[in-house]
């Protein structure tokens, strides 16, 4: 059962034909006013960078009521507790089983209140709910919030573990004895062959064989998938021109993330969308400074869906939205 799903959306047919051949400029963006924090946590080696903090600064970037220090301290806290369970002379398998109780199974050590999935909002639409400090508060999460947390405790507690995405999903990948990666699924708590990620995430062969999903990250590629809430963010409050900006910083990082290659082409229609469809019925009631701006963003709404297409990206389809939600109406069943 994945219980996750998150930055979903789709491209709305284009409602007046704006195609211009050869057009490459776009139309004026504006930078977020943390753009210069994101660049400096973004050019910092992985070895410096502390996944936790950053995942928390982000968040404070769209809550500014969060304390970040305090968040850190928590955080601190948890890794403590976890320390005091290990059995002595500890491998990293018995910490991670031992941080995997710790989440999901009752007892004093979380105050007999699990940490688990957030049944009441499954594809994430309420944008707190995919805060660190949400969960941490609330203990439910979602596809975002429950890998990061697990990546984060674990990595502060030596593990070896990183973030893999499929489509509109996180999962954690933990290195086993062996050295080969095993697939965690956070939002249930256990592992997952590759063959049911790919069952209850469908993606194409092409977008395995291109590199785009089921990669373990390196931390810097686990920082800018943790930008993807603030774009989403930013898009939910009609702040389209600071979205391609922080995408396109992210992608000097992350050159196969798809999530800011889509971002990009939603933050584009957005504004085509705003600028060009609502306010005019016919091209020809079109200023003619207006056309080229509307045509300049047309064309890049559909040069970054093709580059998302061209790496394997296929548009989730409302059956498999449909199919998602009755298992969500199951697994609320079975806790009648």
């Amino acid at each position: 059962m994945v219980i996750g799903g998150s930055r979903r959306f789709l491209f709305v047919p284009i409602v007046v034909c704006l195609a211009m051949s050869g057009c490459k400029a776009h139309a004026p963006d504006v930078e977020h006013p943390d753009i210069e924090l994101v660049r400096v946590f973004l050019n910092l080696p992985d070895q410096q960078m502390d996944l936790g903090k950053i995942k928390l600064t982000i968040d404070r970037m769209i809550d500014p009521q969060i304390d970040v220090d305090k968040g850190l301290e928590q955080l601190d806290a948890m890794v403590a507790q976890v320390e005091l369970l290990l059995p002595s002379q500890a491998t990293a398998r018995d910490k991670f089983d031992v941080l995997r109780a710790y989440l999901y199974k009752a007892g004093p050590w979380n105050d007999f209140r699990p940490f688990g999935y957030d049944l009441d909002d499954p594809f994430g639409h309420n944008i707190r709910n995919k805060l660190l400090p949400t969960y941490l508060a609330t203990r439910k999460g979602n596809c975002v919030s429950m890998p990061l947390l697990v990546i984060v405790l674990a990595q502060r507690l030596g593990i070896n573990v990183t973030a893999a995405t499929a489509p509109d999903h996180i999962l954690v990948k933990y290195r086993g004895e062996t050295g080969g990666w095993l697939n965690f699924e956070a939002t249930n708590g256990g592992f997952a062959r590759d063959e049911w990620i790919r069952q209850e995430n469908p993606m194409t062969q092409q977008a395995l064989d291109s590199g785009i999903y089921m990669q373990p990250l390196t931390k810097k590629e686990t920082a800018v998938v943790m930008l993807g809430t603030l774009m989403e963010f930013c898009r939910k409050q009609g702040r389209y021109e600071e979205i391609v900006p922080l995408a396109t910083l992210a992608l000097e990082h992350s050159p196969k993330d798809v999530s800011s290659m889509l971002a990009i082409g939603s933050a584009y229609w957005h504004q085509m969308d705003r600028d060009c469809n609502n306010k005019y019925t016919s091209p020809k009631d079109f200023p003619p400074g207006e056309w080229r701006r509307c045509s300049q963003l047309n064309d890049a709404v559909e040069l970054w869906r093709a580059k998302a297409e061209a790496l394997g990206w296929r548009e989730q389809t409302a059956e498999a939205n449909a199919e998602y939600l009755k298992r969500i109406d199951r697994t609320k069943a079975g806790l009648r």
